[in-house]
């Protein structure tokens, strides 16, 4: 693994080195998830909704909560994947 550096900005921003957004296939304004693992910040590309869908579960279950709540989920999640919403569906 090749450690990078970056530099924190007043308003909080960072710069992605180049390599780091080669490795991972981003791009200008597309988004990343964020999130902090022990004492780390980790950035990741976005996951897919099934995939997503996976890691609430994981953790969810993790924590003892799944199923807890009536509605977990499943159905919104199954029919966003089937009529996913158009940018000029939004607007709306």
């Amino acid at each position: 693994m090749t450690m990078m550096y970056s530099t924190i900005t007043s308003k909080g921003q960072i710069t992605l080195p180049a390599e780091a957004r080669r490795a991972l296939g981003l791009h200008a304004g597309q988004k990343v998830a964020v999130h902090i693992e022990d004492d780390r910040l980790v950035i990741d590309r976005p996951d897919d909704i099934s995939t997503l869908r996976a890691r609430i579960r994981s953790e969810a279950e993790r924590r003892g909560t799944w199923g807890t709540v009536p509605h977990s989920g499943d159905g919104w999640a199954a029919r966003a994947q089937d009529h996913p919403v158009r940018d000029d569906d939004a607007q709306s």
